[in-house]
């Protein structure tokens, strides 16, 4: 288990920078790293890293039959009801990075679960806001951002995705956090359980 900070790529891309692989790849002395899932760069919080090839692909068939669990921070914008369970389809722009959502099904868009519920309210820059507790029930790249912002509550600071506000010393930074997740072990299958408290930045 490792608590990825914001601002580190998950995986390597066509830039070259330092990330996640990068690091574990320097630390482990040799090429291979079982990234199982990842985070966007700008998103902190707890990941799952596998150092062998069997671990990495027994984790990877978990997260296949959603017997990892991923729960999320994310403070918002706006006061949504105390809960929330969204299905969409949504379909990413790769020339841009940014993805598009449908209420129903499109070609090219894949099924997006999740399920939310409010923890406590606040206020950010005179504009309402309210932390969230989202649990994925899917995997797709930018979903809790995507989904949240198209139910008209966009993540503070992620003015990618319509956001009004924007946190301080760290442009464009979602205030979105992976605290926890529970998986079975590869071996033994017991069940693990792992936090990562929320970082002092998201400390709205």
């Amino acid at each position: 288990m490792i608590s990825k900070p914001a601002g580190l790529l998950s995986q390597g891309d066509s830039s070259n920078e330092d990330s996640l692989v990068t690091f574990f790849q320097k630390l482990w002395g040799r090429p291979y790293v079982g990234l199982v899932h990842r985070l966007d760069r700008n998103t902190s919080g707890i990941m799952v890293v596998a150092k062998r090839s069997k671990a990495a692909q027994r984790l990877t068939d978990s997260l296949q039959n959603d017997e990892i669990k991923r729960t999320y921070f994310a403070w918002v914008e706006g006061t949504p009801p105390n809960t929330l369970t969204l299905k969409h389809y949504l379909k990413k722009n790769k020339s841009n990075n940014v993805v598009t959502v449908y209420e129903k099904p499109a070609p090219g868009a894949k099924e997006a679960l999740l399920a939310a519920k409010k923890i406590r309210t606040s206020t950010f820059e005179r504009t309402p806001i309210t932390l969230l507790e989202v649990r994925l029930e899917t995997g797709r790249s930018h979903q809790i951002r995507a989904q949240l912002a198209h139910e008209k509550y966009p993540i503070v600071g992620d003015q990618k995705y319509g956001a009004l506000t924007s946190l301080p010393g760290r442009d464009a930074r979602p205030a979105l956090h992976s605290w926890k997740i529970s998986f079975p072990h590869p071996t033994t299958k017991e069940i693990l359980t792992f936090e990562d408290p929320m970082p002092k930045d998201l400390d709205l």
